[in-house]
């Protein structure tokens, strides 16, 4: 009965290749690039911010 829990039905999985991509990055570029997209995240708050800003202002703009 144990067997039975532990065998798979059908064929095993074909193996494409070693696994998922591992590129040996130094410590420093994981750092570039965690600042840069961290950066870019920051900008992005910033633009929906004053967009939502603008946004609000001109409708308070419209009830005068």
């Amino acid at each position: 009965m144990a067997t039975a829990l532990t065998e798979r039905a059908g064929p095993s999985p074909i193996r494409l290749g070693p696994g998922p991509y591992n590129a040996h990055r130094s410590p420093e570029e994981h750092s570039v690039l965690e600042a840069f997209f961290e950066a870019l995240l920051v900008l992005v708050c910033i633009g929906v911010g004053a967009f939502a800003f603008l946004t609000v202002k001109k409708l308070y703009q419209g009830q005068r």
